[in-house]
């Protein structure tokens, strides 16, 4: 029988040993490439959810509460009415020269403004008489308090039952400060305000 040197058996030994080792080692691995090790989006494995349980408890739903309904205060609902009749224009009533009866024009404003207050019989008004600025301080204010009277008196013949207050400006609260007919004019008007001032 052929003998190796010692040394040659010695190494071979170590070799045996090196080479079962690395075949362990290698055995439990997959060779992966650069491309391997980018994950994909579309081959992304879904990470299991977290915190919860595979048999949850059912849910009781319960059915929501009723909505709150206040009841109504009548006179805040009154209030309310007033308030949104004082947010509406009221139409300015306007008169001829040196005149205070109501022209057909003065008239359809006049119904109009009823049907507001109709809606609103506890709104308080102030009905204010208007003059352009001809003639003196004293004759306007007698003209200004009749055409603000005879407003007062159409709307109490349409049956306008609202507390209402008459008073003349006469030509101290113009609305036009021009010399010219069309200014005139539109100073020559009673005015209809609710009392609060809105």
């Amino acid at each position: 029988m052929n003998r190796l040197p010692i040394g040659w058996g010695h190494s071979l030994a170590v070799l045996g040993v090196v080479l079962s080792l690395t075949a362990c080692a290698t055995k439990g691995t997959s060779t992966t490439t650069t491309e391997d090790k980018v994950a994909k989006p579309e081959q992304a494995q879904p990470v299991p959810l977290q915190g919860f349980a595979r048999t949850p408890r059912e849910e009781v739903v319960r059915p929501p509460a009723p909505p709150l309904v206040a009841k109504a205060d009548p006179s805040e609902f009154e209030a309310r009415r007033a308030r949104e009749a004082s947010q509406r224009e009221f139409g300015d009533v306007y008169f001829e020269f040196d005149h205070w009866g109501l022209s057909p024009e003065g008239k359809k404003n006049l119904d109009q403004n009823a049907e507001i207050l109709r809606q609103n019989p506890r709104a308080r008004i102030l009905i204010e008489g208007h003059c352009d600025d001809r003639g003196s301080i004293e004759y306007n204010l007698v003209l200004g308090e009749k055409r603000a009277q005879e407003t007062r008196r159409y709307l109490l013949t349409l049956g306008i039952t609202n507390a209402m207050g008459v008073t003349s400006y006469g030509k101290e609260r113009p609305v036009c400060a021009e010399h010219d007919e069309s200014c005139y004019w539109k100073n020559r008007r009673a005015h209809l305000v609710l009392e609060d001032g809105r």
